[in-house]
C-alpha cells in the first residue's frame, strides 16, 4: 500500500462561512483555492434540490474567507435577494440578486482600510451591524446614510448580532473570552464566560452560549415561544473557545421555535435540534459541525471527521425524528475518496490516565500499518483542543506507519471551565506533568517503546513538549517542535494584543522577572533536553511567539551537548503557508525521524 502522498496534504479547497438563503432553496459558503500568488477566494451559492447548480456571487472584491468550521464573512437580508460580504480590499459591500443571480455590486461606505467581520442584518430588514479590528460595532442603514459608531471597547468586540439595534461580544483586559465576557451592553457576570449571541431569522427569539454552570450550553431568553429563560442543559459543551470571529456552533430554526445546538463528546462531536415547546431533543448526526444555519426545513453546516474530509451538508428537518442528510459540496481532492487512501484513514479512540486525582484524556490513532513508532502530540493555545476533525496532517505520519496520541491535558477546553482554568497558574507545570502520565501510560498499557516514541507540539504546545522531555528524557526519541514558546519571560514582555495580558494568570507570574518564570522554562532544562535530539522549524516573521525563542533553546541545548537542529522558514509567521515551505517541513521532518529510528 502506497504512503499517502505529500501533495494531498497541501492546502486545497476549502470551504468556510457557510449560510442558508432565506427560503431555504439555497446554500452559500465562500470557497477558496490555490492560486499562483495566494488563495483565490469566491462566494458561491448551491442549489439544495441540484446541487450541481452553483452560482458565483461574488469574485470581485474577493470575499474573505472564515477561520477553520467558523465563518463572520458574509449575512443574507431576510427575504434573500441581498448578500452582505467582507471583502480584502474593499471593506463591505452588498450584492444585489434578481431570479438567483447577482446583479449589482455596491461598496457600503466603511472605511475600506480597516478589518470588518459578523455583519448581521437587523429585523427590520434596513440596518447592518459589524465590528471593526475586533474592537468597535458599527451599523448603517443600508439604503442610505453613513455608518455611525454604536460601541467603541476599551478591550475587545466580536460577532456582530442585530435585534432593535447592534449587540456584540464584549470582554476586558486582563480577561479573555473564556474566562469572563458578556454581550454588550449588558455588564459582565464575574466568571461566566458566554459567546455566539444571535437571533432566529424571525427576530423574536434571542440566546447565546455561557457556562453559568460550569459546562458552555445554549441558553434561550424568554419569548412568546417560552415565557422563561431556557438552557438545554447538558454535561457536554455546545461551542470553543472564541479564538477569533464567527464560530457557529448553535442556530434558531426560521420561527425560533426549535434550536440546532452541536456537542463536544471527548473530543468526537454530534447535531442535534432541540423542541423548545416540547423540550424534546432530536439525533441529527455524527461529526464535528460549524457554521451552522437553519431557514425553514433546510439546516446547513460544514461538517468534518477523522474519516470525512470537510463537506457541506444539509439536513431535511419536515420530520426531526427522521431527518435526512445530503452532502452538498465536497471540496476535498477526489484522491481522499478513493479506496487505497480511504483505507489510511483512522478513526481514534478515547482514554484517560488518573494522574494524582486529575483525568487527563487522550485520543489514540493506531495506524493500520505494522507499528513503527508513536507520536504524541500536544495541541496549541494552551487553552484550545483538537477535537476529532480531519487533519491530513496525522493521516501523513499514519499511513507511514506511526500511531499518534493526542492529548487533552489541563488547559484543553471541551471538558468544562473547571478543566480549563486548571492550567491557571500552571502553564508549563501542569500541561507537561498531565502530558508525561499520558506518555507513560500509553507506553505501558499499550506497549509503545520509548526508542519509538516521538513528542510533537507547535507554539504552546513546544513549550509542553519541552518541558515534559526534562522530567523524563528517557521516554522518547526525540522532538519535532514548531515555533515554539521556550522563554516565559520573554513571552510576557510581549505586545501580542490578544494574549499578552493574560500570561501572568495564566503562567502565575507577576512579572516578567518573576523567578517563577526561569523556573518554567526549557532554557534551565538545556541539560535533561540536550539527551533528546530535537528539529525546530521557526517563521522569522512570527509576532506571536519570536524567532529568538527557538534561537535560544539551540543555543543553551547545543552548548550542554546536544544535538537540536533549527529550521529558520523564511517570510512566514506563526504557522506556514508557503507550499514550498510545508513541503521543506515534511521532508525534513521525515529525514529526522528516519535518522532517530
Amino acid at each position: 500500500m502506497p504512503h499517502i502522498p505529500l501533495s494531498l496534504c497541501l492546502s486545497g479547497r476549502d470551504v468556510t462561512d457557510v449560510r442558508v438563503r432565506p427560503g431555504g432553496q439555497w446554500v452559500s459558503g465562500v470557497l477558496s483555492e490555490p492560486g499562483l500568488e495566494g488563495a483565490i477566494n469566491r462566494l458561491q451559492m448551491w442549489n439544495v434540490s441540484t446541487p450541481d447548480v452553483v452560482v458565483d456571487l461574488l469574485l470581485e472584491p474577493a470575499p474573505v474567507n472564515g477561520r477553520g468550521l467558523s465563518g463572520g464573512v458574509h449575512v443574507w437580508d431576510h427575504d434573500g435577494n441581498r448578500v452582505f460580504v467582507v471583502t480584502k480590499s474593499e471593506g463591505v459591500v452588498e450584492v444585489t440578486l434578481e431570479d438567483d443571480a447577482p446583479v449589482r455590486v455596491k461598496r457600503l461606505p466603511f472605511d475600506a482600510s480597516r478589518s470588518w467581520s459578523t455583519p448581521a442584518f437587523d429585523y427590520m430588514n434596513r440596518s447592518l451591524f459589524v465590528i471593526a479590528d475586533w474592537r468597535e460595532l458599527w451599523g448603517c442603514k443600508v439604503g442610505s446614510g453613513d455608518p455611525w459608531l454604536v460601541h467603541a471597547s476599551e478591550g475587545f468586540a466580536m460577532d456582530a448580532a442585530a435585534g432593535a439595534d447592534g449587540m456584540c461580544l464584549e470582554w476586558q483586559r486582563p480577561q479573555m473570552p473564556w474566562t469572563e465576557s458578556t454581550i454588550y451592553p449588558e455588564p459582565s457576570t464575574p466568571d461566566v464566560s458566554v459567546q455566539q449571541p444571535r437571533f432566529s431569522p424571525d427576530g423574536t427569539s434571542f440566546g447565546y452560549i455561557d457556562d453559568t454552570r460550569g459546562i458552555a450550553n445554549v441558553r434561550i431568553l424568554a419569548d412568546s415561544v417560552v415565557d422563561h429563560d431556557v438552557v438545554i442543559d447538558d454535561d457536554c459543551e455546545h461551542g470553543g473557545p472564541t479564538w477569533g470571529p464567527g464560530q457557529r456552533t448553535w442556530c434558531f430554526n426560521s420561527d425560533g421555535t426549535r434550536v440546532a445546538y452541536t456537542r463536544n463528546e471527548n473530543g468526537f462531536g454530534s447535531l442535534w435540534v432541540y423542541d423548545r415547546v416540547t423540550t424534546e431533543r432530536a439525533f441529527v448526526g455524527r461529526g464535528i459541525h460549524g457554521c451552522v444555519s437553519w431557514e425553514d426545513n433546510t439546516l446547513s453546516a460544514l461538517r468534518s471527521g477523522a474519516r470525512t474530509p470537510q463537506q457541506v451538508v444539509v439536513y431535511d428537518t419536515t420530520d426531526v425524528f427522521n431527518i435526512q442528510r445530503t452532502i452538498l459540496v465536497r471540496p476535498a481532492d477526489e484522491l481522499w475518496f478513493t479506496p487505497e487512501i480511504d483505507a489510511e484513514l483512522v478513526e481514534p479512540s478515547v482514554h484517560s490516565v488518573v494522574n494524582n486525582g486529575v483525568t487527563v484524556p487522550y485520543r489514540l490513532y493506531r495506524s493500520v500499518h505494522p507499528p513503527f513508532g508513536l507520536i504524541v502530540w500536544v495541541h496549541g493555545g494552551p487553552t484550545d483542543q483538537w477535537q476529532v476533525t480531519f487533519r491530513p496532517r496525522l493521516t501523513y505520519w499514519l499511513s507511514r506507519g506511526w500511531s499518534i496520541v493526542v492529548v487533552d491535558h489541563r488547559g484543553t477546553t471541551g471538558h468544562s471551565r473547571d478543566f480549563t482554568e486548571a492550567l491557571e497558574g500552571q502553564w508549563g507545570s501542569a500541561d507537561s506533568i498531565d502530558t508525561h502520565a499520558v506518555l507513560q501510560h500509553v507506553q505501558r498499557v499499550f506497549g509503545y517503546r520509548p526508542e519509538r516514541t516521538v513528542l510533537m507540539g507547535g507554539s504552546a504546545g513546544g513549550l509542553t513538549v519541552l518541558n515534559t522531555i526534562a522530567i523524563d528524557p528517557d521516554l522518547c526519541a526525540g522532538a519535532v517542535l514548531n515555533y515554539p514558546v521556550v522563554d516565559l519571560g520573554e513571552l510576557m514582555r510581549g505586545d501580542d494584543p490578544f494574549e499578552t495580558h493574560y500570561m501572568p494568570r495564566l503562567i502565575g507570574a507577576s512579572s516578567p522577572d518573576d523567578p517563577l518564570l526561569h523556573a518554567r522554562s526549557p532554557l534551565k532544562w538545556a541539560h535533561r533536553i540536550a539527551k533528546v535530539p530535537v528539529l525546530i522549524f521557526h517563521g522569522d516573521q512570527d509576532h506571536s511567539v519570536p524567532l529568538i525563542h527557538s534561537e535560544r533553546l539551540r543555543n543553551v541545548v547545543r552548548a550542554a551537548g546536544g544535538s537540536i537542529r533549527l529550521e529558520v522558514m523564511s517570510g512566514e509567521g506563526h504557522g506556514f503557508r508557503d507550499p514550498l515551505n510545508v513541503i521543506r517541513e515534511y521532508s525534513f521532518t521525515e529525514e529526522f525521524l528516519n535518522t532517530l529510528l
